[in-house]
């Protein structure tokens, strides 16, 4: 193998270790042994936690949300913040396969 392949090879190894700390799941299943962030969909996180753990938002996955409303529909596109009730925002998300979260950057919910 000549060098500037091992070169190239080596850089693209570190590209991709590098991406992937970049492109973080918004979902990751807990367990009493710790926890794994690889989920896209709500469903795939609940489905692999199943009765031993539980699904949560990926904190590490912290995007800024859109919108100024109380609470926010969590997808893995990201926050949309457009939901003046839980009820509205827990529509939205089930037909998303997301979760409804309370915004951190808004007041109470009223």
């Amino acid at each position: 193998m000549s060098i500037r392949r091992a070169i190239s090879l080596g850089i693209f190894a570190a590209s991709l270790l590098i991406s992937a700390d970049i492109i973080a799941a918004p979902y990751c299943a807990v367990f009493g042994w710790g926890k794994q962030c690889y989920y896209y969909s709500l469903s795939a996180c609940q489905q692999a936690a199943g009765t031993q753990g539980a699904c949560i938002i990926n904190p590490d996955e912290a995007k800024a949300p859109s919108g100024g409303a109380p609470f926010c529909v969590v997808a893995s596109y990201g926050s949309n913040c457009f939901y003046y009730d839980a009820q509205s925002c827990q529509q939205a998300a089930q037909s998303q396969d997301a979760v409804c979260a309370v915004n951190p950057n808004s007041g109470p919910p009223y």
